[in-house]
């Protein structure tokens, strides 16, 4: 049977980051901040934009945080975070090489 050279994959370091994003989550200002942002919005907000009611499980970065050159206030800034369940915090992670927000207005186009 013929098989097909995909070339080499370029792997992520998921330990890296883990202990790389770990740094801020653990910290008491992250737990309080999405602590805030569950109790101010305790729904998924896409699945709220397409008339589903889905608890929230997830703090989302809008705009992702660059762990190589990590800013402190875009990690930390209220307006950059959205609550998710985890199915729409796959998609969203999922949507990779598009720019953040147009992924977000994609999957809500998706289920109209």
């Amino acid at each position: 049977m013929a098989t097909i050279n995909l070339g080499e994959r370029k792997k992520r370091d998921v330990t890296f980051n883990k202990k790389a994003f770990q740094k801020w989550y653990n910290t008491t200002r992250w737990i309080k901040l999405r602590a805030a942002k569950f109790r101010n919005d305790p729904l998924c907000e896409i699945c709220i934009a397409h008339g589903i009611v889905r608890q929230a499980d997830e703090v989302h970065h809008k705009i992702p945080i660059d762990i190589r050159h990590p800013d402190e206030e875009l990690i930390y800034d209220y307006d950059n975070l959205m609550s998710l369940c985890i199915e729409c915090h796959s998609k969203v992670h999922k949507t990779r090489g598009m720019n953040p927000i147009e992924a977000l207005i994609e999957m809500k186009r998706e289920v109209r």
